[in-house]
């Protein structure tokens, strides 16, 4: 009887944490990809930017790491004990804790654009407070109280709360970006263009958390069984991705890259694309021409054997068989 009962617990609890951390780990891959290409190319950002990213990938690197520690320790190092299986224990509890900080960090990150971009105090109040409604650090110290899994159907209004006020928060980031881009259209094809790329990723990337959120809710309350826990754990990572994929988007705005021929940076600037940050950026082009000239001399064999020249490119020395001169000029433009 208590195998059945552990055998219950797992596939209500376990079975559903296994397939969220499976995910989870897969999306910090895509992350630390991320990561690497922001560090590589966006280098003239200010520090707290910087800083801010490096936060995002501690923190990111933090709930992997307690979420793998978790199911390992307790489909591993506990397997058969049904008492492990019922609990919840502080690893537990931390998936929580930091999906809570990282969704507050990635709002407040949207609205502080919102403040640059608009300068709407009331828009940038109410996205603030909804992304406090709904950090999850009030449900980790909920659970913290009550550790058993048959006891969390008890908590549905604090469950509730965080996550329809995170879905609220990020609906109302991406109509209010949405809307800005809109009316940022100059009836220019380039510009348009490149709004309507922003504008694409803008409203991708809200909905996809937003509609992991709504998921999660809508599996809490309709069935007991711990299906909603494995869109916890991808929706901490769905956050930071949005970020990154948000400032790396800016490639064809604000961007410095390498030159082919060595260090040197030179950068590609469209100012009507970067919404994020002022970077100073000069345009320096330049220009290489390389002219080359050729000078061939042919040669016949005479019924001697002794080489011939051709009369027409006689000039009374001796040439080699084959001779080429090269010159290159180069021109630098600044």
């Amino acid at each position: 009887m208590d195998g059945v009962n552990g055998g219950q617990i797992a596939q209500i609890a376990h079975g559903p944490s296994l397939v969220g951390i499976f995910m989870n780990v897969m999306l910090y891959g895509v992350m630390l990809m991320q990561c690497i290409n922001y560090w590589t190319f966006y280098q003239r950002d200010p520090k707290w930017m910087k800083s801010y990213v490096g936060f995002l990938l501690l923190a990111d690197t933090l709930n992997t790491a307690f979420n793998m520690a978790w199911i390992y320790n307790v489909l591993i190092n506990n397997f058969g004990n049904i008492a492990a299986l019922e609990t919840a224990d502080w690893l537990f509890e931390t998936e929580e804790s930091m999906a809570g900080i990282i969704a507050m960090s990635v709002q407040l990150f949207y609205a502080w654009r919102i403040w640059v971009l608009l300068r709407n105090p009331f828009l940038v109040t109410t996205v603030i407070a909804t992304s406090l409604l709904a950090g999850r650090i009030g449900t980790s110290i909920a659970v913290a109280m009550r550790p058993n899994f048959s006891q969390f159907q008890s908590l549905k209004v604090i469950v509730v709360l965080w996550l329809v006020g995170s879905a609220v928060c990020d609906i109302l980031i991406t109509t209010t970006l949405l809307l800005h881009l809109r009316k940022s259209r100059t009836g220019f094809s380039l510009t348009d263009t490149a709004l309507s790329k922003i504008t694409r990723l803008t409203v991708s990337n809200g909905l996809i958390t937003s509609a992991f959120a709504l998921a999660d809710v809508v599996a809490y309350l309709s069935t007991p069984k711990g299906i909603h826990i494995a869109f916890n754990y991808t929706l901490v990572k769905l956050y930071t991705n949005s970020v990154m994929s948000t400032l790396n988007s800016r490639a064809t705005g604000d961007r410095s890259h390498y030159s082919s021929s060595g260090g040197h940076k030179r950068s590609v600037r469209d100012p009507q694309v970067s919404n994020f940050v002022s970077t100073d950026i000069s345009l320096r082009p330049q220009v290489v021409v390389n002219v080359e000239t050729h000078e061939m001399t042919d040669f016949s064999q005479g019924s001697s054997g002794k080489s011939k020249m051709d009369p027409e490119w006689a000039d009374g020395t001796q040439m080699d068989s084959k001779s080429s001169k090269n010159s290159t000029i180069n021109i630098v433009a600044n």
